[in-house]
C-alpha cells in the first residue's frame, strides 16, 4: 500500500490529531475495562445490567443520557429531515423538543407508579 492511499483524500496526516486521538481512544479503553471490574452485576444475562448499569445511575444522570441521547438522533437526523422534507415549517421541532423533554421527567414517573399500582 502506497503512502497516499494512508491519508485522507491526498492530504497529510496531521501527527499531533493522530496522537491525541491514539491516545485518548487508549485512556478510555483502559478506564472501559476497569469499568467493568468495578463493580460486578448480579446477573449480567438481564438488560437492566447491560443497559441501565443496574438501575444504579440515578435520576439526574439517566436524565442527561436520555437527554443526550434523544437531542442527538432527533436534531442530526430527523429534524434536518423534516426541515427537508416541509421547508420551514419543520423548524418547530428544536423549541418544541426543548420545551418537552423536561415535561416528559415530570409525567412519565407517575405513568410508571399508576401502571405498577395497576398491575397489582
Amino acid at each position: 500500500m502506497s503512502a497516499g492511499a494512508l491519508t485522507a483524500a491526498g492530504g497529510h496526516t496531521n501527527a499531533v490529531s493522530l496522537t491525541v486521538f491514539i491516545l485518548l481512544f487508549a485512556a478510555v479503553t483502559v478506564i472501559g475495562f476497569f469499568a467493568a471490574r468495578w463493580r460486578r452485576p448480579t446477573n449480567a444475562q438481564h438488560l437492566d445490567e447491560w443497559g441501565l448499569g443496574g438501575r444504579g445511575f440515578g435520576t439526574v444522570v439517566s436524565w442527561f443520557l436520555l437527554g443526550g441521547d434523544l437531542y442527538t438522533a432527533y436534531t442530526f437526523i430527523a429534524v434536518p429531515a423534516l426541515i427537508y422534507g416541509v421547508g420551514a415549517a419543520g423548524f418547530y421541532a428544536v423549541p418544541y423538543t426543548i420545551i418537552a423533554w423536561p415535561l416528559v421527567f415530570l409525567f412519565l414517573p407517575g405513568c410508571g407508579r399508576w401502571r405498577a399500582a395497576a398491575a397489582m
